[in-house]
């Protein structure tokens, strides 16, 4: 009986050169609910196999303000982007030996109502018919990088740690729990950060925040929730409770454990696909 074939980093397919692999990312992300735009930071540790002179990753209409590797910052003329190719090449000004080393990047990007990375949700209340808005991303198939820049390749797997800024009154929400929230400046609103998730795709990353209804239970150790827009919460019930009896029957029957400490799902106004598997954050049209 032929099995399937062990999966082989080296052999998957795809466009980007694979002699460096993110490791891991830490990413700040600030919205601008008034402007619809938003900035953003990011540290990533990778991995160069090999001596190199240039960093290639994906990038899609974003804009670059700064880039540093192992904290030297580079020359504005060091950073090329191809918008046909959605491909952002750092150039080095020396040449980067094998090993460990952090990339450093300050970007800005839009956010849009089409459904592609960060995107808007404008919808009425329940109950009040107050006009409202969310915020969503949609990374599947390739739109991580419109988010952050990223190797936005399944095969490119690492650890994500988020951080966002969103106003006081709304619930902000992830792929992993809450690990800490803070205030910040006066009239800014709260900084959210988020535990790191395994090694993943960058496609499976999830955000979403808005002024949010949660109803909860669990199954096991895990948290298992139903998220959506005020007054619309209790709907999910049923979704609640027959999440919580599968999930329960799969890690019974497969004898493999759900990994995450929770799994979230999360009921947004509009739509965009239908429904996007993100690891321990489902989006689905309410």
């Amino acid at each position: 009986m032929n099995g399937e074939k062990p999966y082989d980093f080296a052999s998957t397919p795809g466009k980007l050169p694979k002699q460096v692999v993110p490791l891991e990312y830490s990413i700040r992300i600030v919205p601008d609910l008034n402007k619809l735009t938003f900035s953003g930071s990011e540290t990533v540790k990778i991995n160069a196999s090999a001596p190199i002179r240039e960093l290639v990753l994906n990038s899609a209409e974003l804009e670059i303000t700064k880039a540093s590797v192992d904290g030297t910052q580079l020359a504005p003329d060091a950073i090329k982007l191809d918008a046909n190719e959605e491909l952002l090449t750092i150039a080095l000004p020396d040449e980067l030996p094998a090993g460990e080393h952090l990339l450093g990047l300050e970007f800005n990007g839009k956010i849009t109502p089409k459904g592609r990375g960060l995107y808007y949700m404008p919808y009425q209340e329940q109950g009040t018919g107050a006009k409202k808005m969310a915020l969503g991303t949609q990374f599947e198939p390739s739109d991580a990088r419109r988010f952050f820049p990223c190797w936005d390749e399944p095969s490119f797997r690492a650890r994500f740690q988020l951080t966002a800024v969103v106003p006081e009154n709304w619930l902000a929400v992830s792929n992993m729990p809450v690990e800490s929230e803070r205030k910040v400046g006066a009239n800014i609103g709260k900084e959210v950060r988020f535990q790191p998730t395994p090694l993943m795709s960058s496609y499976l990353n999830v955000f979403v925040a808005g002024e949010l209804d949660v109803i909860e239970t669990k199954a096991g150790e895990t948290q298992i929730r139903v998220i959506a827009t005020k007054g619309k919460a209790e709907w999910g019930r049923y979704a609640l409770e027959s999440t919580a009896q599968i999930l329960q029957y799969y890690n019974d029957y497969f004898g493999v454990r759900y990994p995450l400490p929770k799994l979230d799902q999360i009921a947004i106004p509009g739509g965009f696909g239908g429904a996007m598997e993100n690891w321990g954050g489902i989006t689905y049209y309410e």
